[in-house]
């Protein structure tokens, strides 16, 4: 991202009533912000139209925000600027110095806390100063905002990064994309638009669109953060890691608790193909005494989930006769099912709901396909009919189906042309139809099944992580796709997710994503393959067993039964450990998050901030993934004495250790003053 010039914020200062804010541009054009303090220790900073004019505005709530209180702040001109006040906030706009830019005025500083404005003179040549952006040569209009960088200071958020947590020194283009089963790029299928630093704060942008971020790319010590559109709402955090995530989370609304089951062991691949071979695969699991709790099947539809990227038909019931999941119930496991909010163009279900204008349109009033696909038709859920709709459509399918779960794919690719009925744009919502889209999945599961219902998704930004699990995506099954999907993980869990998982085993490999295709021709079932190598399987499933969901899945074979010894037993090992520590990670979600990176488990910890591929599982369990072959793994140990859950020695700490695991064990620890009985029911 190259940064253009803005047209800088140069004057300020109180305006009615109380709680508004006039800010002047450079340009002599006047801007109106509401100056709120929604939450202790968070202000916020909505732009509004000038007093007696409409024009467009962010709303002052959204899907995306939790019901907040209405707190104005206290505005009250210093000799230096403009004095901002309220529970937990004492910030200051201060005035410029004339002197610094005569020809375009003295560009506004804003310090609240650690937040403080980039408004060096240097900034003009950068350039580098926060204000309006003009539209110009089809580059649409945008608002800047700028924070200096404490010189040690990382920046961590933004929503998923297989790249790693510390976002300082790197660009973030903040959009949704299909990431076509890649790992280790810059870009994700969902993005978070907060961003905070371990200098004490963070900035939260209100938008469903992308967000351009440049921390420190450009200017060492400067991030430099772009909104686009005509709209401004931000919200400014203070406090240290585990205070600002939890704020936000007050903003943006927390999970709710999950039923029991959902804390052991799913098992899945691309696809089960029969109800028959579902049932044969949990019977030979549970004769190996591996406990299954959920069982996925993607391929249950009159269609193929790879061919056609829809959820256009019925379900098959030549493949899954009406009542196939109730043997599984009998057996004590749930079944889930693979769903989409795409149908696809020609379908006699798209004819049906463009009549009914049920579908996401362009300009022409005509549907308008996913930027990634020309066939599939994304449904318009700020339609309320069509919401209402697919919601029925889904509770209903759960009641005939007898599942408790959905993976709920798909969701990033809105193109830019898209209107939707509340006349949203394309950009607007690119993000944000992930978070429409769970709110109506959650919706169906509490009229179908009340609280006995998890929904797990891929696309989603802020608000979605009260309404679904997410997990990593389409990895490939390598150990860069494993570091990459911990990096993921790690980067969702700094930016309000909780309940984070993955495919354990990978996605795909190329033998097996090449034979996957035509056995869709047949769906012949036990037909699929095991393609991951033993060694990198085995320390994925035990890795699994220390994350907040444990669910395998792949185009090839993930069942521990499919892979030899010794990987066969350690993954059994790793399925039972995980069913013992089912009450402990049901008591640990209830925290702000229950994967805890080390910046946010020890905050102010300069040696744990160092161990980026690391972290608590709730606030007693250290876990540090094997990450290469050979199971040798360094990490940082935290102060005190640390227990070994799966055949590591113990540890204490503080300080760097190396282990050297063998196919049974694995580097996971529990607080001594926990002890075992503290985790293993």
């Amino acid at each position: 991202m190259a940064p253009t010039s803005t047209d800088p914020y140069v004057a300020a200062e109180p305006a009615a009533p109380a709680e508004f804010l006039a800010v002047t541009l450079a340009s002599g054009r006047t801007l109106r912000f509401s100056c709120t303090v929604p939450v202790p220790g968070v202000l916020r900073l909505r732009l509004v139209p000038p007093e007696g004019e409409g024009g467009v505005h962010p709303p002052a709530s959204s899907a995306m925000l939790a019901e907040l209180p209405h707190r104005p702040a206290r505005l009250d001109r210093t000799p230096t600027g403009v004095r901002i006040t309220g529970p937990g906030v004492e910030a200051e706009w201060e005035a410029g110095s004339p002197e610094a830019d005569p020809d375009r005025g003295a560009p506004q500083a804003l310090r609240f806390g650690a937040f403080t404005r980039f408004s060096e003179p240097e900034g003009a040549t950068v350039p580098f100063h926060a204000g309006y952006r003009p539209p110009a040569d089809g580059r649409p209009a945008a608002f800047v905002e700028t924070i200096h960088l404490a010189p040690e200071a990382a920046v961590y958020g933004g929503g998923e990064s297989y790249q790693g947590i510390n976002l300082r020194g790197r660009h973030r283009r903040l959009r949704n994309v299909e990431e076509n089963r890649a790992a280790g790029r810059d870009s994700a299928y969902l993005n978070v638009p907060l961003l905070w630093s371990d200098a004490g704060w963070g900035l939260f942008v209100h938008t469903g669109g992308p967000v351009t971020a440049d921390l420190g790319a450009t200017h060492s010590e400067a991030a430099r953060i772009e909104v686009q559109g005509e709209e401004l709402d931000l919200f400014l955090l203070s406090g240290d890691a585990p205070t600002f995530l939890d704020r936000y989370l007050t903003l943006t609304g927390r999970p709710g608790p999950l039923p029991d089951w959902a804390w052991g062991v799913w098992m899945s691949r691309c696809s089960y193909f029969t109800a028959g071979e579902v049932l044969r695969t949990v019977d030979e699991l549970r004769a190996a005494d591996c406990p299954v709790d959920v069982v996925h099947v993607d391929e249950w539809l009159a269609e193929s989930v790879l061919d056609d990227a829809a959820w256009s038909a019925p379900a098959d019931r030549s493949r899954f006769p009406a009542g196939w999941s109730r043997p599984l119930a009998e057996r004590g496991v749930r079944t889930s099912l693979w769903i989409n909010p795409y149908v696809k163009r020609g379908t006699p279900l798209a004819e049906e709901l463009e009549r009914r204008g049920y579908l996401v349109t362009g300009a022409d009033g005509r549907p308008v396909a996913t930027a990634d696909n020309p066939d599939t038709l994304p449904i318009d859920f700020t339609h309320s009919e069509a919401r209402e709709w697919w919601c029925e459509r889904l509770a209903q399918t759960l009641r005939e189906e007898g599942n408790a779960a959905v993976l709920a794919d798909f969701g990033e690719e809105i193109p830019d042309e898209a209107v939707f009925a509340d006349g949203s744009r394309g950009p607007e919502l690119r993000n944000g139809y992930g978070v429409l889209y769970q709110r109506t999945v959650r919706e169906a599961g509490r009229r179908a099944r009340g609280a006995d219902f998890v929904p797990v998704a891929r696309s989603g930004t802020t608000g979605s992580q009260r309404d679904a699990a997410h997990w990593a995506g389409d990895l490939p099954s390598t150990w860069s796709g494993l570091v990459s999907t911990l990096r993921a993980l790690l980067s969702m869990s700094l930016s309000g997710c909780s309940l984070v998982t993955h495919d354990a085993g990978g996605y795909w490999t190329p033998e097996s994503y090449r034979r996957a295709g035509p056995l869709r021709r047949h769906m012949t079932p036990d037909a699929v393959i095991t393609d991951v190598e033993p060694e990198l399987y085995g320390r994925w499933a035990q890795w699994a067993a220390f994350s907040p969901l444990m669910r395998f899945h792949g185009v090839g074979r993930r069942e521990p039964t499919a892979y030899p010894e010794p990987v066969r037993s350690a993954a059994i090992a790793a399925c039972r450990l995980r069913h013992r520590m089912r009450g402990y990670l049901a008591e640990a979600a209830q925290g702000t998050a229950l994967m805890r990176p080390m910046p946010l488990a020890f905050p102010g910890d300069r040696a744990a901030r160092d161990a980026e591929l690391q972290y608590l599982l709730g606030p007693d369990v250290l876990v540090a993934p094997i990450l290469e072959r050979g199971g040798r793994r360094r990490l940082y140990v935290p102060e005190g004495e640390w227990l070994p859950l799966l055949g590591c020695p113990p540890q204490t700490g503080p300080g760097w250790r190396e282990v050297a695991c063998g196919p049974d064990a694995f580097p996971a620890f529990v607080r001594a003053e926990r002890g075992l009985a503290g985790v293993l029911d």
